[in-house]
């Protein structure tokens, strides 16, 4: 990363006169005004990999901690590399595996991947979420996709760098549709700064909708 820290100072989780968390630099990073790390090519899969990595371990230690995995623990040490191609097999076959202690293992491996962002564990403990939310507070009168184009909104364009005035926006003027893909490809962070903005304004202002800042719907 010498390229992003040409001084040699700033780094990460090194000496700062003001102690700061990895997370939070990360996120200071991807907001940096010249757009250095948000555009290079290897920066965001090293640091998104880290952060993933880290979360593993930090679950996988209380998970290990727990009674339920001590009592099998024994029973996990017996397994044997058959065991576990069996257990694939029959998972391909989507078959629940016929060995009870490859059942547990996996449970305690979906308890630690459901702490970690991106993994598919994650998404349906989300999905469980919502359908929790909706047995409490009864299901919503409209269900709709919002899925807005990144590649041919000028907004977007704003967010990925592009000098346009949106106070007296010409259709005419300015890159082509090309250089527009071109521009969200190599600055996926700006693409998604814009997808949040657009889908906080449609709630905010089009439904009502407001997120506190711990989560809670106003």
């Amino acid at each position: 990363m010498s390229c992003l820290f040409p001084y040699g100072m700033g780094g990460f989780e090194v000496n700062h006169r003001c102690p700061i968390t990895y997370e939070n630099q990360v996120k200071w990073a991807m907001g940096y005004g010249d757009k250095r790390f948000r555009k290079d090519i290897q920066f965001m899969f090293q640091v998104f990999g880290i952060i993933q990595k880290r979360q593993v371990c930090c679950t996988a230690v209380l998970q290990v901690q727990m009674k339920s995995f001590h009592n099998n623990q024994e029973a996990f040490r017996q397994l044997t590399p058959h065991d576990l191609s069996v257990a694939s097999i029959e998972e391909a076959n989507h078959k629940e595996p016929s060995n009870h202690v490859v059942r547990s293992l996996r449970q305690h491996i979906n308890a630690v991947r459901t702490k970690v962002v991106g993994t598919d564990e994650s998404h349906t403990k989300i999905h469980a979420l919502i359908w929790g939310m909706t047995m409490v507070k009864n299901p919503p009168s409209l269900w709709i996709t919002i899925n807005p184009s990144d590649t041919h909104d000028p907004i977007a364009q704003v967010f990925v760098g592009e000098e346009i005035n949106l106070d007296t926006f010409n259709v005419d003027s300015g890159p082509d549709s090309c250089h527009w893909m071109m521009n969200i490809a190599s600055n996926p962070y700006g693409a998604a700064q814009f997808f949040h903005y657009i889908i906080r304004a449609i709630l905010e202002d089009l439904f009502g909708i407001s997120i506190s800042g711990r989560g809670k719907i106003c």
